[in-house]
């Protein structure tokens, strides 16, 4: 499709001498421009950080620039986390507090109205209580929203969207087990922020992080320079998506403003120079505590509000989003001070994928890639240990596919005196690291850690979360299992 009305608008933020050598971000974003003509993409956004700061700040399409609003999705979970570790550190508040501490007791005067209870239940709740570093890291044990929920497109109160199908909220497995995606934990986070700082969720996010970095225009209102979302044609448009919880995926706002965001996580809250927000907070991004994975020393993992992932040889950190036919991934490169954004209006995740690919190519074009740590050397009885079928185990949905019959296992077995991991047509060796800790050939750091719980033996890290099936047929996470 050819696109109609053209434009281009680009920033060059830093002298030419900040951008690395061999570089040639307009020659990237010309190889973006035909992706994004090739897949029918209406339009695209781009920025580039390089030394820590905007080099390149680009909008593709019909009627935007730089200065348009786009949707962000389930990148406002990182937005969500940032708000809530300002707020914590501001007042002292430790992440290991429980929830129900927060979300009981007293109203302040100046809070919004008060919240449906209870808001979750948790069977663990007298040993193993669900703590705010669980809401962050997404390792609460709580279901995604129901379909309903997904479905449903009336504008809801947090308050509203909280009593509806309340009964829903139980925890599959005790907090910390595992890292595994929901929408319904940055509800319950923006519930917390609004007890605590007696303001609602979107004034609170105003306060402790789009004023401090003066993103001008940012916010959770629909406004008229918004353009559409559309289906991978790039011909349909399709309605705006009032989100059950807004503190979720309801973001909006400019690649001018979202370039501000992303210079101050690149750079430990520091805006030009210039400390806008706790230090502390925003390394609390990038980290992972509270999972049996990162507990046992899992370095390629979900963080409080960011997640790492490995592409040749080269950490990132970042977050992805889909909302009503956008598609957006923030990725950001600490050890060479780099990072990217890309959006585009079309519910079109291949068109993402070949974009994302070429972008994360060019911010690693000219960087050495970073030395793989020395195996540790491991017996095959120790190696004997870990094989097995392997179910997945945090992936939405997978309980309910498990009993359908629909079981896409994995096999740990030994070949060749190396521990393999096959699924179906991926086959992926590993590297032992020491007790029971593995980096795929290649990664950094270590990257897929086996931690017992319970009677069964847990897999966790870059492959993705799994349980071993156990003697009697059933993955040990999914309750009352019929085999």
């Amino acid at each position: 499709m050819k696109l109609a009305g053209l434009m281009v608008v680009g920033l060059i933020a830093c002298a030419s001498s900040a951008v690395h050598a061999g570089t040639d971000w307009q020659t990237l974003h010309e190889k973006l421009m035909a992706i994004q003509s090739s897949q029918a993409v209406p339009s695209m956004g781009l920025v580039i950080l390089d030394q820590g700061r905007p080099v390149f700040v680009a909008a593709t399409g019909r009627g935007t620039t730089t200065g348009s609003p786009y949707r962000w999705g389930s990148i406002t979970k990182t937005l969500t986390a940032l708000t809530m570790l300002q707020l914590l550190a501001e007042r002292g508040v430790s992440l290991t507090d429980t929830v129900a501490g927060h979300l009981s007791g007293m109203v302040a005067e100046s809070s919004p109205a008060p919240m449906p209870t209870p808001l979750f239940d948790n069977p663990w709740e007298a040993e193993q209580p669900l703590r705010l570093v669980h809401l962050l890291e997404l390792t609460a044990g709580l279901p995604d929203l129901t379909a309903s929920e997904f479905n449903d497109n009336t504008r809801l109160t947090l308050q509203e969207a909280l009593a509806r199908n309340a009964n829903q909220r139980r925890l599959l497995w005790p907090p910390g087990l595992q890292h595994s995606y929901s929408n319904v934990p940055p509800g319950i986070a923006a519930a917390v922020i609004e007890r605590i700082s007696g303001l609602r969720y979107e004034q609170a996010v105003e306060q402790l992080v789009l004023a401090p970095l003066k993103m001008h225009g940012a916010g959770f209102e629909r406004t008229d320079d918004l353009p559409g979302g559309f289906r991978a044609d790039g011909l349909t448009e399709i309605p705006y998506w009032n989100m059950t919880f807004r503190a979720f995926g309801g973001f909006n706002a400019s690649l001018d403003a979202m370039a501000r965001l992303l210079e101050t996580l690149l750079n430990g809250g520091q805006l030009a120079g210039r400390q806008v927000l706790n230090s502390a907070a925003v390394s609390r991004l990038f980290q992972a505590e509270s999972s049996l994975g990162a507990r046992a020393g899992l370095e390629v993992t979900c963080g409080a509000g960011l997640y790492g992932w490995v592409n040749g040889g080269h950490l990132f950190y970042g977050h992805g989003g889909d909302a009503d036919g956008y598609r957006s991934r923030l990725g950001l490169l600490p050890s060479a001070g780099r990072g990217y954004l890309l959006v585009i209006n079309s519910d079109n995740p291949g068109a993402l994928r070949r974009l994302q690919k070429q972008v994360e190519a060019a911010l690693t074009a000219d960087l050495p890639q970073a030395e793989a740590p020395e195996p540790v050397p491991t017996s095959a009885q120790a190696l004997s240990l870990l094989t097995g079928t392997y179910y997945p185990s945090s992936t939405r949905f997978q309980i309910s596919r498990w009993r359908s019959g629909d079981r896409p296992t994995a096999e740990i077995s030994i070949h060749r005196g190396a521990l393999i991991f096959v699924k179906g047509n991926r086959r992926q060796s590993l590297v032992p690291m020491g007790r029971n800790r593995f980096r795929r050939p290649g990664d950094p750091a270590v990257s897929v850690v086996f931690t017992p719980f319970e009677d069964s033996l847990y897999l966790q890290g870059e492959l993705g979360n799994y349980v071993r099936v156990r003697p009697d047929g059933c993955p040990g996470f999914i309750p009352g299992c019929d085999s």
